[in-house]
């Protein structure tokens, strides 16, 4: 568990103060299953939107195993961390959560938001070569308030959001799989932006990123 203590607190309030948390490299499994603690405490406020069955059991299942694996061994008499007292409620904080609002209601997504262009008084911001980009492999950028992936077939290259439309998270993009995927929920979308039909409700398209290419640097429109 080599995750910085700091980095986990900030990423924590960030999802509970309704703020976009910072794309931070995960120390190991462990840190993985914290974040997703973390976004399902803020799943469970008022008004937010509910995470799905699936990744309640596979929360509840995941941590119950954490918990058999530290108990089967002696702990040293250490002052536990947050990481470890989110950890070790999740279960039931997940079992509770369950029972209030009933299975039914867990499988509901938020209704799509107006589609709408995500920059209308920007500037324009170079953020990849266009030599840098793979054919037809999605990448992964950073460009102001923007965080988006940028897809090249050929010579045109085109742009996505990379917060997922259920709950806002960052998306990453598996190579493996040939899609993006959701850290904390469980959704998955297809390289065109498209849900997939793996996950319980339907979620909207991901956004389009205003991108244009100027000699030969891809730019997109970011505030």
């Amino acid at each position: 568990m080599n995750d910085d203590p700091e980095q986990l607190d900030k990423h924590v309030e960030d999802l509970l103060q309704d703020r976009r948390p910072e794309r931070t490299p995960l120390g190991d499994e462990a840190a993985l299953r914290a974040r997703q603690t973390a976004a399902m405490l803020r799943a469970a406020k008022p008004g937010a939107g509910l995470p799905s069955k699936e990744f309640l059991e596979r929360m509840q299942g995941s941590i119950h195993e954490w918990v058999d694996e530290r108990s089967a061994r002696p702990q040293p008499a250490v002052r536990p961390s947050r990481r470890s007292l989110l950890l070790t409620g999740i279960a039931g904080i997940a079992a509770g959560v369950a029972a209030a609002v009933g299975i039914d209601r867990l499988t509901t997504s938020r209704a799509p938001a107006a589609n709408q262009q995500l920059v209308e008084n920007g500037s324009w911001k170079a953020v990849k070569a266009v030599a840098d980009l793979p054919e037809a492999t999605p990448v992964a950028f950073r460009a102001g308030a923007i965080e988006g992936f940028l897809i090249r077939h050929g010579q045109e290259v085109k742009g996505l959001s990379a917060v997922c439309t259920h709950m806002g998270c960052i998306l990453n993009y598996s190579k493996f799989r040939d899609q993006f995927e959701c850290p904390c929920h469980g959704a998955t979308l297809k390289k065109n932006g498209q849900a997939t039909d793996q996950y319980d409700a339907p979620l909207p398209t991901l956004p389009s990123l205003q991108v244009r290419i100027q000699r030969g640097q891809v730019e997109v429109y970011t505030v």
